[in-house]
């Protein structure tokens, strides 16, 4: 008996000893995961802040919360995450094209607006409806806007045969370029044109020009009207004189989508990333610049400074990621004896370059060369036209490569982003800081967007 005991015991301890490796990888992956140090805060493929470990209280532990934000930060932030979603975006790939029903993208939309500013604080008299707006049409206008001259069209083909897929975050590829669609509301529109005509009550009284000037999206732009129908997409032109049409006579209107429809054919927008280009840009500047009877500088007294290759915002979201051609961003330097200063909401600043240096930067870091990226104030002066007026510029990131421009007609720039800035009113602004026009440029995702309007309201109040 005692034998086979003693047998059954030593083949037993081969069994052990085979499972104590797999063991052992289990533990170290266990301490792994739960290393703080290790877990990253930015994803570089989503282009966003990682879920943070959440601070302990009495009252999250109580309410339940603290354990859900540990779960979630587990989970956002395991190690290697940004490797299996690369490895899932590729085994997508293997799935072929099919042309599916296109729903409402909020994906750029929370990555714009997720976190505005820390510690922000809404307006004491912030309003908390929509302000109502004179008798808006039903649905936006339906005034026709001329193709591309010589009746050719240069933008990316979505005929029958277009290859076009939808990502599973509603991401279109069309080819080579991904696209973020943009439907319209009424309500949202409504919101906006009230907001920049309640404000430029207060301004044409100061004698400030109110301008409203929201960039398109790649695309209203780039994929012709006819076919936006079955993207699920509206008509931008349309969207933007609804808005337009609904403002008040003190609100000074471009229309960048006649800015920018004649050039479709030009690098506009980038096909991985839902940013125009500073070209695409410079023709909005331009647009602004003839609204106001300014002069637009010529693009050609711009020193040129390639910043290398760049995949942006979208890369990475589509179901064929490796079918997208990677985008160059171009930066185009303004002449003149220009300096800026960054302000945080403390009123804390310091000097940082118009045009920064990203050559040796992630591929996904170069849009970062426009004005040092997003701050709550940019103060940009050019001492090579002292004379000249100044003006403010309302803006989110699209705002952040049509900023140099304005250099070339306004001693002072002013860029505001309207989603950090919290410092004070544009009413205040205007009233203790010299200047000439106010000109808005949120895109104009942010102008049908609940979580856009509220940002904007609040500034306007």
């Amino acid at each position: 008996m005692k034998q086979n005991d003693q047998a059954g015991s030593s083949r037993k301890a081969p069994r052990f000893l085979l499972a104590l490796p797999f063991l052992i990888v289990l533990a170290v992956l266990a301490t792994i995961s739960f290393c703080i140090p290790l877990r990253p805060t930015v994803s570089s493929v989503e282009k966003r802040n990682l879920a943070p470990f959440p601070e302990f209280s009495a009252e999250a532990v109580a309410s339940g919360s603290y354990f859900d934000d540990i779960s979630l930060w587990f989970s956002d932030t395991f190690p290697g995450r940004e490797g299996w979603l690369s490895l899932s975006s590729q085994i997508a790939s293997l799935h072929g094209y099919s042309e599916i029903s296109i729903q409402e993208d909020a994906s750029v939309e929370e990555m714009m607006f997720r976190q505005p500013a820390e510690n922000v604080e809404p307006a004491p008299d912030a309003p908390t409806e929509p302000p109502e707006v004179s008798s808006p049409a039903e649905t936006a206008p339906t005034e026709e806007t001329a193709a591309p001259t010589e009746g050719a069209w240069g933008g990316v083909d979505a005929g029958e045969d277009a290859d076009i897929t939808v990502s599973s975050s509603s991401i279109i590829q069309i080819g080579d370029a991904a696209f973020n669609g943009l439907g319209f509301s009424k309500q949202q529109s409504g919101r906006y044109s009230a907001s920049l005509t309640k404000f430029s009550e207060t301004a044409s009284q100061l004698g400030v020009r109110v301008v409203s000037a929201p960039p398109p999206l790649a695309i209203g732009i780039l994929v012709e009207k006819e076919y936006l129908e079955k993207l699920n997409c509206a008509p931008q032109d349309e969207t933007i004189a609804f808005l337009h049409d609904a403002m008040g006579e003190n609100v000074i209107p471009v229309n960048t989508y006649d800015a920018l429809i004649s050039h479709n054919s030009e690098y506009l927008f980038f096909r991985t990333d839902h940013h125009w280009t500073a070209l695409g840009a410079y023709y909005c500047y331009r647009a602004i610049c003839e609204s106001l009877e300014m002069e637009p500088a010529e693009l050609s007294s711009f020193q040129e400074f390639d910043q290398g290759v760049f995949v942006g915002s979208l890369y990475g979201k589509t179901s064929h990621t490796k079918r997208l051609r990677k985008d160059d961003v171009m930066a185009y330097i303004p002449p003149g004896d220009i300096s800026m200063m960054v302000y945080n909401n403390n009123s804390y600043g310091y000097e940082m370059p118009v045009i920064a240096d990203t050559t040796n930067r992630n591929e996904n870091e170069k849009y970062l060369t426009f004005i040092s990226s997003d701050n709550p104030l940019s103060v940009i002066t050019n001492e090579s036209i002292p004379d000249a007026p100044s003006c403010i510029l309302v803006k989110d990131s699209f705002g952040n490569c049509l900023a140099p421009f304005l250099t070339q007609n306004y001693h002072k720039v002013y860029v505001l982003d309207y989603r950090k800035f919290t410092a004070c009113t544009l009413s205040y602004f205007i009233q203790n800081y010299p200047v000439q026009d106010v000109i808005f440029a949120p895109y104009l995702m942010a102008t049908q967007s609940i979580l856009g309007n509220n940002l904007i309201e609040r500034l306007c109040s």
